[in-house]
């Protein structure tokens, strides 16, 4: 028997007593003598006031031995960690007849992890990274499952070249990767100190001109003290050959037959911070270089690998009836198509995809304003993207191309779209329940050149934001961008 049981047990003054009878047996003694009431028991049967206090005695001894009993499990508990350690790593040897195991089963534990040594459950892994390349087939880098790339790819001279745009699940454009000509510098303002606070090199093949003016591509981290603390993640060359006592270049050369790449957060470094990261002090920018934030964009960064590509991503498209010229990407086919009235002259082009759908529609010409209707209701409009359009006719720079959204989710109709070419006018982000995609001011009237001119029953909808953001990753939407863009009209 256990000894603290023996030590309970022994303590019963009751049950070892030898005085003390069978209960039972008392009871029949009782109804079988013939004797007279009294209020005194048989001497052998304890009386009430004996009884409580050997309940007493009793209860001081059980506490005694559960305190004991307690006391020995925490003695044994304390006498390993609280948190249970890894198992260690095991080499398996292969036998010429393993024998199976009896899986033992796994103990549950109860209470607290300080009291009972249980192990912290680990968060659950983050989702692995992919691996990206753009539609030129010449940059692949490594991104986050939750970043989004938004091309704008383009033909010149017969060669392919990209620009990429890097967001977060913000739809926050955290980094560009630019395959394009060498750019030139502006003037040299007033000189800055900069300081490079980490860098290190990454391992793509350059020309050799290249590394002779750029020297060996690295990755940096650089801070300028302007009116603030403005710090730059990019790719770069060498410190001799990047740094002025005004700006801080970033950029590197590609290999044979790749263009100059820029990668990362701004082009150049300069002490009005355009396009850089922001902080209050050095200590600041340094402290960030240990954030989650940091590693990950350093880690993309530095994936980049670059290869010659003779991918054509388009094809130019003349049109002589309607005065225009665009890139047709790749698969893609335009036709004129009938517009506009003696009255009213037009023209106009249908562009469709691989599969023959109708994907945009060009318009030029003279004609009324665009007419619609639609109910009381009013839907939050959202740009989701948006690009520099720099015709020689629009002097004012009014035009841009847009990408639109308009939520509709308040009465079940998800969200409708537009991608094309707006202006001032057309492109306000202001709650409404139509949205357009036309220029006023072009060198015939109304232009138009969009997925579609206004907003029309039947029209394509996303269910929600998040689907409306992931088009922008998709080849439709990246050659519908080149194409808007590429546009020229003839005077």
């Amino acid at each position: 028997m256990d000894p603290i049981k023996n030590l309970v047990s022994g303590a019963d003054p009751i049950r070892h007593h030898p005085a003390v009878p069978d209960g039972e047996e008392a009871l029949r003694g009782m109804f079988a003598r013939a004797e007279g009431f009294t209020d005194r028991v048989s001497p052998d049967i304890p009386t009430l006031a004996e009884r409580r206090q050997r309940r007493a005695r009793i209860a001081g001894l059980l506490a005694i031995a559960a305190a004991a009993v307690t006391a020995g499990v925490l003695v044994t508990v304390n006498l390993g960690p609280l948190t249970a350690a890894p198992a260690p790593a095991t080499t398996v040897t292969p036998t010429a007849n393993p024998t199976p195991a009896t899986p033992k089963p796994t103990p549950t534990p109860t209470g607290s992890a300080s009291s009972t040594g249980a192990a912290v459950v680990p968060p659950p892994a983050r989702p692995a990274w992919t691996s990206y390349t753009d539609s030129t087939g010449q940059a692949t880098f490594d991104i986050r499952p939750d970043w989004a790339v938004v091309e704008s790819p383009h033909m010149i001279a017969g060669m392919p070249f990209n620009t990429l745009e890097v967001r977060n699940a913000d739809n926050q454009t955290i980094s560009r990767l630019d395959l394009v000509y060498d750019r030139t510098a502006g003037p040299c303002g007033a000189a800055a100190p900069f300081t490079v606070l980490d860098s290190e090199p990454v391992q793509i093949p350059q020309q050799p001109k290249d590394l002779q003016q750029r020297g060996q591509p690295r990755f940096s981290f650089t801070i300028v003290e302007g009116a603030k603390i403005y710090g730059s993640m990019a790719l770069s060359g060498s410190l001799e050959t990047v740094r002025t006592p005004c700006s801080y270049s970033n950029g590197i050369g590609g290999p044979e037959g790749v263009p100059p790449v820029y990668f990362g957060d701004t082009e150049s470094l300069t002490p009005d911070g355009d396009r850089a990261l922001e902080f209050t002090s050095v200590a600041e920018a340094n402290a960030y270089m240990q954030s989650q934030d940091y590693a990950d964009k350093k880690r993309m960064l530095t994936s980049l690998s670059l290869k010659a590509s003779d991918v054509v991503t388009s094809q130019r498209f003349t049109s002589e009836a309607a005065g225009a010229s665009f890139a047709l990407p790749t698969g893609w086919a335009a036709k004129d198509v009938p517009a506009g009235t003696p009255d009213y002259p037009a023209s106009a082009i249908e562009v469709s995809d691989e599969a023959g759908k109708t994907v945009a529609t060009f318009y030029h010409g003279a004609g009324g304003g665009l007419g619609g209707s639609c109910g009381p209701e009013k839907y939050i409009a959202t740009e989701l993207d948006s690009a520099q359009y720099m015709p020689s006719w629009d002097a004012g720079g009014n035009v841009r191309f847009s990408y639109r959204v308009l939520d509709q989710t308040s009465v079940n109709a998800g969200f409708s779209y537009q991608v094309g070419l707006v202006d001032e006018a057309s492109g306000q982000l202001k709650d409404s329940c139509l949205m357009y995609s036309v220029v006023n001011g072009a060198p015939r009237g109304t232009l138009s050149f969009a997925d579609r001119a206004a907003k029309a029953a039947g029209e394509p909808v996303f269910q929600t934001l998040a689907e409306a953001k992931a088009y922008m990753g998709t080849a439709e939407y990246r050659k519908l961008k080149e194409m808007i863009l590429s546009l020229t009209l003839s005077q």
